[in-house]
């Protein structure tokens, strides 16, 4: 898997765009480089762009994937939102993957479709106004 990581200036927010298999090392360099992007620009919003990903996990290994409370030192303006695609194959693990999360009280993570929504959402309730 590749990936490309960069901030949107206007819109305060890092995105991650990916594309390829992606197995679970992948997806934690992945989510560094974005943590890493984050705190270089003080920005706690993300959109990770999973639309052209296919995730070669396993079903427990997406099942241990999530962290109780991890919020990576952004605290409670964290927001993560994942675009995937809607007839992706792998769909129903991202699907998986963030009903884990809601299970583990992790809300700041969010699947969407559509990039307009994902960043519009994005925008909402910052307890700090982006300093773009």
């Amino acid at each position: 898997m590749g990936w490309t990581v960069d901030h949107l200036e206007d819109r305060d927010v890092v995105r991650v765009v990916a594309e390829g298999p992606a197995d679970r090392n992948q997806l934690r360099e992945l989510t560094r480089d974005a943590v890493a992007a984050g705190h270089r620009h003080r920005c706690a919003r993300f959109l990770i762009d999973h639309r052209r990903t296919r995730l070669a996990l396993g079903t427990a290994e997406i099942f241990d994937m999530p962290k109780r409370g991890e919020d990576a030192g952004f605290g409670s303006d964290l927001r993560i939102a994942i675009l995937i695609g809607e007839d992706s194959p792998s769909r129903a693990d991202f699907e998986f993957y963030a009903i884990q999360c809601g299970n583990l009280g992790i809300h700041f993570l969010r699947l969407f479709f559509d990039e307009a929504a994902a960043l519009d959402w994005l925008d909402r309730d910052r307890t700090r106004p982006p300093h773009g």
